[in-house]
């Protein structure tokens, strides 16, 4: 029973763990890199953002940029905001980290164009769908359990990084236990 117990507590930390690494990564700056190789380059909450600072338009608008029309053209359902950047990349603002939003940008465009800022709590912007149904709840937009997994699994760097504090972490209480039972003085 006892290495169920350890199972269980080691997928907990991970649970937690892993996530924590991805979103410290973005916060400092390293902009964590999906499996598609598509960055996740900055998250925005109510008072809390970590997100690319915009480029400043110097002169007219130029022609119509084939990045930007190409994720529009996505129309996914999470994505809300196609911000470009000053160095000429692309960023798409999204309510949830899907996998399949990672995965569809990776496969249309490189990752040196677009990147990914998570906003979870931006609101409905257009509440009228129009042709796309009823409006979507809070959960519908958001997509905790999908932005959870992705978060979990879907950085390949944080993932092992969360494996080896874990397994860190087990080795140096293993060695505490062997230690104590080594100090012990033996029974006569």
């Amino acid at each position: 029973m006892n290495r169920v117990w350890r199972i269980a507590l080691t997928a907990l930390v991970l649970a937690f763990l892993v996530p924590v690494l991805v979103l410290a990564s973005v916060a400092a700056g390293l902009a964590p890199r999906h499996w598609s190789g598509i960055p996740l380059s900055g998250w925005d909450l109510a008072l809390i953002d970590f997100k690319p600072e915009q480029g400043r338009l110097t002169g007219p608008p130029g022609q119509p940029d084939p990045v930007v029309d190409g994720i529009i053209a996505m129309d996914d359902p999470g994505v809300f905001m196609v911000v470009p950047l000053h160095d000429g990349s692309v960023y798409v603002a999204s309510r949830s980290l899907r996998p399949s939003l990672f995965l569809e940008l990776g496969s249309r465009f490189d990752a040196d164009q677009v990147s990914v800022v998570w906003s979870p709590l931006m609101g409905d912007i257009n509440p009228d769908a129009g042709d796309r149904g009823p409006a979507r709840t809070f959960w519908q937009r958001t997509e905790p359990l999908a932005t959870w997994v992705t978060l979990m699994v879907g950085f390949p760097w944080q993932l092992g990084a969360g494996l080896l504090l874990v397994a860190a972490g087990y080795t140096l209480r293993a060695r505490r236990r062997a230690k104590a039972g080594d100090a012990e003085p033996a029974a006569s």
